[in-house]
């Protein structure tokens, strides 16, 4: 009896052990840098497997030196409902195809981890 409250109390411990790794890991990189970019946004269109959503955006950065291709940013909206305010906007600015404003935070290494779905360390965290 003893030997399996041992064997349990080992299992919980491992368990609790990588799950404060994972929860330190998030706390140290998210929000790892804010900011804001300029462009006019390509494309935007949901993405991932049926149990995992999320809305993906592509922005063209302006500042480009003329006749050099423009460069492509990608970004990710932590919450993609319909009623995000957020989301409202980036889809009207798509329409409109006008320069838009948008703030940003980026999260490093984002790619691996279990709570994220999204391919990319950016944020989109409000529209100008």
């Amino acid at each position: 009896m003893k030997k399996k409250l041992i064997i349990v109390g080992v299992l919980f411990g491992l368990i609790g052990v990588v799950a404060a790794v994972h929860g330190v890991r998030w706390w140290w990189y998210r929000g790892y840098s804010r900011g804001s970019r300029t462009g006019i946004l390509r494309k935007l269109s949901v993405k991932g497997s049926p149990l995992c959503k999320y809305l993906s955006g592509e922005m063209a950065l302006i500042g480009s030196p003329m006749g050099q291709a423009p460069v492509i940013w990608e970004f990710t909206v932590d919450d993609d409902s319909d009623t995000n305010p957020i989301v409202v906007k980036l889809h009207a600015a798509e329409r409109a195809a006008k320069e838009v404003t948008v703030d940003y935070r980026q999260d490093l290494d984002n790619k691996g981890k279990l709570w994220s779905c999204a391919q990319t360390d950016y944020y989109v965290t409000g529209v100008e």
